[in-house]
C-alpha cells in the first residue's frame, strides 16, 4: 500500500510539470506582463539560491555515497568506483556522438527571438555570488569519500550522514515541491519571447532519438554480457524485464532494487554479487539519464542557435558529469540539480534553457529510469567478469557462490 501511494506521488509530479508547460502555452497571451515578470523573478531567485548551495549538496552526496560502500576490501572499492565512472563516461560520450551525427539531420528549427529587445524582464533581481566552484565540490567530495571509505572513521561517517540528511531534506521538502514554480517563470519567459511552442515541437523527433539510442545501448550491453550468445541474451532480458517495467511505472530506481537483485541472482546464479553490487550502484550508475540528458542538452543548444562547445569543454563536461553521477540523489530531477552549474559553465546554458530542459527531461524520466535499472543489471554481469580474474590473482574472490 505504501509503495502504491509512493508511485502515485511520483507519477503526479510529471503531470504537474506538463500542466506547467501548458499554462503559458495556451494562456500566456492573456496573463498580464507583470505576473509573468513576477514568476520569472521567482525562478531566477530560486536558481541563484540553488547555485549557491549546490556545491554543499554535491559534496555531501559524493561523500556519503562513497562511504556507503560497506566493505574493507580496497581493491574491490577501487575497481567498482573506476568501473562505474568509466561506464558512465562512455555513456556520456556516446550521447555526444549520437547528438553530433543524428540531431543535425533532423534540421531542428532555430529560435532567435532572444535578440528581441522586448524580452520579458524580471520584476526584481536578486543574486548572491557562488562561494565554492562546483568542480571543487566534486573533486573534494570524491577524494574525501575515497579516503574515508578506505580509512574508516566513525566521526567521518556521522558527518557524512548528517550532511546527507540535510541535503536530502532540502531537496525532498523544499526543492522538489517548489520545482513547478522554479520552471514556471522560465517557461513564461520562453512564451513571452515567442519560442515556447517551437521549442516543444523540436523535442518530438528528439524523443525518438533518445529512446532509440537507449534501447540500442542496452541491447549492446547485454550482448557483451552474454558473450554474444543469443540464448543467454534473451534469458538475461527475460529475467530483468519485471524490474525494467517497475522502473518505468514508478520512476524510481530504488523501488526496483528487490526485483533487480532477484533478476541478477538468476542471471549470475550468485546471490552475493547481486546483494553487493546492486545496492552500491543503483543510484550512481545511471546510463539512461546519461544518454538522455546529453542528447536533450545538445538538441537544446541547436534549437537556440548556440555555438557547439569546443572539444576541450565537452571533455571537461563529460568528466565532471561522470563524477557528478556519484552525487545524484534519488529524488525527481535530482540529476538536473547537480547538472545545472555544469550545463551553464561548459555548454553555455541560460536559465530559460535550464528551466525548459528540466520540464522536458522530467516527462522523459520514466524511459530513463527503465534504462538505468536495466543497465545496472548488465553492469553487474560485466563487473563480475572483470573483478573475478583480478581477485583470483591474490587467491581471493569476493563473490564466492552461496
Amino acid at each position: 500500500m505504501l509503495r502504491k501511494a509512493s508511485s502515485i506521488k511520483t507519477i503526479k509530479l510529471p503531470l504537474i510539470l506538463l500542466f506547467v508547460l501548458l499554462i503559458p502555452l495556451f494562456f500566456g497571451g492573456i496573463v498580464p506582463l507583470e505576473i509573468k515578470s513576477f514568476f520569472y523573478a521567482i525562478s531566477l531567485t530560486m536558481k541563484c539560491i540553488l547555485i549557491l548551495i549546490t556545491p554543499l549538496i554535491i559534496f555531501s552526496f559524493l561523500f556519503s555515497s562513497l562511504l556507503s560502500l560497506k566493505t574493507n576490501i580496497i581493491k574491490f572499492v577501487i575497481i567498482l568506483i573506476s568501473a562505474v565512472f568509466i561506464s558512465n563516461f562512455i555513456a556520456i560520450c556516446t550521447g555526444f556522438a549520437i547528438s553530433f551525427t543524428a540531431l543535425p539531420k533532423l534540421q531542428l528549427p532555430i529560435q532567435n527571438s532572444f535578440n528581441d529587445p522586448t524580452q520579458l524582464k524580471p520584476l526584481w533581481e536578486f543574486c548572491i555570488p557562488k562561494l565554492i566552484p562546483t568542480e571543487f565540490a566534486l573533486i573534494g567530495g570524491f577524494l574525501f569519500g575515497i579516503f574515508f571509505s578506505l580509512k574508516k572513521s566513525s566521526m567521518a561517517e556521522k558527518i557524512a550522514e548528517k550532511l546527507n540528511e540535510i541535503s536530502t531534506g532540502f531537496l525532498k521538502r523544499i526543492f522538489v515541491p517548489l520545482l513547478p514554480l522554479f520552471i514556471l517563470g522560465f517557461v513564461f519567459k520562453l512564451e513571452a519571447d515567442q519560442v515556447l511552442l517551437k521549442s516543444l515541437k523540436v523535442y518530438s523527433p528528439v524523443f525518438f532519438v533518445i529512446v532509440g539510442t537507449q534501447i540500442c545501448y542496452i541491447i549492446l550491453l547485454y550482448m557483451i554480457a552474454s558473450n554474444f550468445s543469443l540464448k543467454r541474451f534473451f534469458t538475461y532480458i527475460r529475467n530483468v524485464f519485471p524490474a525494467t517495467i517497475t522502473g518505468f511505472s514508478t520512476i524510481s530506481s530504488m523501488a526496483t532494487m528487490p526485483m533487480l537483485i532477484i533478476a541478477t541472482e538468476k542471471n549470475l546464479n550468485n546471490s552475493t554479487i547481486a546483494k553487493t553490487i546492486i545496492p552500491a550502484t543503483i543510484n550512481i550508475h545511471t546510463i539512461g539519464s546519461a544518454l538522455g540528458l546529453i542528447i536533450l542538452s545538445y538538441a537544446t543548444l541547436l534549437t537556440f542557435d548556440y555555438q557547439p562547445p569546443t572539444s576541450s569543454a565537452l571533455l571537461k563536461f563529460a568528466f565532471y558529469y561522470a563524477l557528478a553521477k556519484f552525487a545524484v540523489v534519488a529524488v525527481p530531477g535530482g540529476v538536473l540539480i547537480i547538472m545545472c552549474p555544469l550545463l551553464e559553465k561548459y555548454l553555455g546554458f541560460t536559465g530559460e534553457m535550464t528551466g525548459l530542459i528540466t520540464a522536458v527531461y522530467m516527462l522523459l524520466d520514466p524511459f530513463g529510469t527503465a534504462v538505468n535499472v536495466t543497465g545496472n543489471g548488465a553492469f553487474s554481469i560485466i563487473f563480475s567478469k572483470i573483478y573475478k580474474p583480478a581477485s583470483k590473482k591474490k587467491h581471493f574472490t569476493l563473490f564466492e557462490s552461496q
